[in-house]
C-alpha cells in the first residue's frame, strides 16, 4: 500500500514542528499504516480524522517520537547545575522559593531524575525544599514509563553501580527508580509549538532543553526557543545539547560562556562577575572540563554508544587501549589507574605518558600534566602531543605568554597541525592582538578547506571537530576589524 506522505508531513510539521525527510520517511509511512489499520481507513480519511481528532494525533505522535536517552547524559552539563548554577540561583532566591527547574522533552524520565539525583548527592533530603523538578514531553507514551520510573540496562551505560544500589531497586524487569527520587519530579504533556502552556510549566530559572533540537529545522528552532523564554522567569538560563549550542546561537536569547561551556540567558540571571553574553559558536574552549563535582556523576558515552566497558576489577592490568577509550569516552578516574598501571611495568611508554597528562589536565591537576609532558619532549623534542599539553596547560593556569610559545613551537614543528593554530587564534583574540588573530584563523581555514591534513598528533584526543571549528574561525574572521601587525611581527 503506498500513499502520498505529503499532506501529513506537512500536517505534522505544523502541529508539533516534526520534519520527516530521507530515510525517516519510511518511519512516518509505517506509523501511518499502522494508525490506518486500526481505524480501517484510506489515507485521505484517515488525514481527515487527524485534522478534527487530537487524541488520535497524539497516538500518531507517540509512534513518531524518537526517545534515545540515558541517565547521567552529558555529564559536564550537569556539572555546571550542581557546583555553579544551583548554588547562585539558591542564594538569589534567599529559601524563599524553590529554584524551578524544568527538562523539556523529557521523553522517558531519565534526564530530570537524573538532574534530581545529582542535587541530592549535594543538598540531601532538603533537596525537596530547595528545587521543583518537572519533565515535559510531546510523547503521552513515555510520559508514563518516565512516571512509573522502571528502567533497563539500556537506560543505565556508563552509570556506576553505587549509583544504581543507592537510588534503584531491582525487579525481576530492570530496575525500579526508588520513591525519594520519583516524589521530587513532576510530569506533563509539553508541546513546544503550543500556542499556550498548562499553568505547571511556567516561571523556570532554568531549563534544559537538550538533544532535541536536531528534530526541527532552523525556523521551527527559533520558535521553540522563543516558547522556552516564554516558559521562563524574567532571569532565566537554558541549557542546551554542548553539540547543539552552534544551531541554536539564533538570536533569541544572549550566549554565555562559563568554563568552556555556553548556555542561553534571558534577562539578568546570577551569573559569575566574568561572565558576559557572547555571540559567537560554543567550540573555542572543548578542552576546558569543569571541576569534578563533590559527588561520582558518570562520564559521557558517545551518541553511538560503545560496548560498556567491564568492572575494573576483572580487567587486565596496564591495558593501555582500554585507558585510551576510557579517556575517549572521558571517562578519566577509570582511565587513570589503568595508566598507572601500565607505567609502573613501563615508566618510559611515552604514549602513556601524554594520555595522563592528557587525563590530569581535565582533572586540573597541571602541575603533575607539565611534567609528564616535559619528560616525553625531553625525549622527542618534535613530540606534537607534549607541545600542545604544555599549551593547554599554561592557558588553562592563565599563562598566555607561554600557552602562546607552546603553541607556536608546534606550528612551526608541524605546519599542518592546524589545532595549534586554532588555539593561537583564541589566544591572540582574548588577548587584543586582532591582526595576529586573524592570521591565525586563516591559516586554520585555509589548512581545513580540503581533506583534513596530518596534524602530527598521535595520542591526544582532543575532540576538537574539524568542521565546527573551521565554520567557528569563518565566524570569527568576519567579526574581527582589520588592523595592522604589531611592531616587529611579519
Amino acid at each position: 500500500m503506498s500513499f502520498d506522505l505529503s499532506p501529513f508531513k506537512v500536517l505534522i510539521k505544523e502541529r508539533c514542528g516534526l520534519l520527516f525527510e530521507g530515510d525517516s520517511t519510511d518511519k512516518l509511512a509505517h506509523a501511518l499504516k499502522e494508525r490506518m489499520a486500526v481505524h480501517a481507513l484510506a489515507s485521505m480519511a484517515y488525514y481527515a480524522m487527524l485534522q478534527g481528532n487530537d487524541g488520535e494525533f497524539q497516538e500518531l505522535v507517540n509512534l513518531l517520537t524518537i526517545n534515545e536517552t540515558y541517565f547521567f547524559r552529558e555529564p559536564e552539563q550537569i556539572r555546571l547545575l550542581v557546583d555553579h548554577l544551583a548554588p547562585r540561583f539558591l542564594a538569589a532566591h534567599d529559601g524563599k522559593t524553590p529554584v524551578r527547574i524544568l527538562s523539556a522533552g523529557c521523553s522517558s524520565g531519565e534526564e530530570p531524575y537524573s538532574l534530581a539525583m545529582a542535587l541530592l548527592d549535594k543538598y540531601g533530603t532538603s533537596v525537596g525544599q530547595l528545587f521543583a523538578f518537572a519533565g515535559g514531553d510531546i510523547d503521552s507514551t513515555v510520559l508514563t514509563k518516565a512516571r512509573n520510573a522502571r528502567y533497563t540496562d539500556f537506560s543505565f551505560r556508563g552509570v556506576p553501580e553505587e549509583i544504581k544500589q543507592r537510588y534503584f531497586d531491582k525487579d525481576r524487569w530492570g530496575r525500579v527508580l526508588k520513591e525519594q527520587v520519583r516524589s521530587l519530579v513532576s510530569f506533563h504533556e509539553l508541546n513546544l509549538l503550543a500556542s499556550e502552556f498548562p499553568p505547571a510549566l511556567h516561571d523556570f530559572d532554568i531549563i534544559f532543553f537538550r538533544n532535541v533540537s536536531i528534530y526541527f529545522d532552523t525556523p521551527t528552532r527559533k520558535i521553540i526557543q522563543r516558547n522556552l523564554a516564554s516558559l521562563m522567569k524574567d532571569d532565566g538560563i537554558l541549557v542546551i545539547g554542548t553539540a547543539e549550542t552552534l544551531a541554536n546561537d539564533l538570536g533569541v536569547l544572549p550566549q554565555v560562556e562559563e568554563n568552556g561551556l555556553f548556555y542561553f540567558v534571558k534577562g539578568k540571571p546570577p551569573l559569575p562577575a566574568a561572565s558576559i553574553p557572547v555571540a559567537r559558536p560554543a567550540f573555542d574552549a572543548l578542552t576546558a572540563p569543569l571541576p569534578p563535582a563533590p559527588l561520582a556523576i558518570p562520564s559521557a558515552v558517545p551518541l553511538t554508544p560503545l560496548p560498556i566497558a567491564p568492572p575494573i576489577s576483572t580487567l587486565p592490568v596496564g591495558d593501555f587501549e582500554l585507558a585510551r577509550q576510557l579517556t575517549c569516552d572521558k571517562r578519566y578516574d577509570e582511565a587513570l589507574p589503568q595508566l598507572d598501571a601500565v607505567l609502573s611495568i613501563d615508566p618510559g611508554h611515552a604514549a602513556a605518558r601524554l594520555l595522563k597528562a592528557y587525563v590530569l589536565i581535565n582533572r586540573k591537576d597541571f602541575g603533575a600534566a607539565e611534567a609528564l609532558a616535559q619528560r616525553v619532549l625531553a625525549a622527542d623534542t618534535w613530540s606534537i602531543d607534549a607541545l600542545l599539553l604544555l599549551g593547554l596547560a599554561a592557558k588553562w593556569r592563565k599563562q598566555t605568554t607561554e600557552s602562546i610559545r607552546c603553541f607556536k613551537q608546534a606550528a612551526y614543528t608541524r605546519h599542518e597541525c592546524w589545532p595549534a593554530h586554532y588555539y593561537l587564534a583564541d589566544l591572540y583574540r582574548h588577548s587584543g592582538e586582532q591582526e595576529l588573530a586573524r592570521r591565525a584563523y586563516r591559516v586554520v581555514v585555509q589548512l581545513l578547506s580540503g581533506s583534513e591534513p596530518d596534524t602530527g598528533i598521535r595520542h591526544i584526543p582532543l575532540g576538537l571537530p574539524a568542521s565546527e571549528v573551521r565554520f567557528l574561525c569563518e565566524h570569527q574572521l568576519a567579526k574581527l576589524p582589520a588592523g595592522k601587525l604589531p611592531a616587529g611581527q611579519k
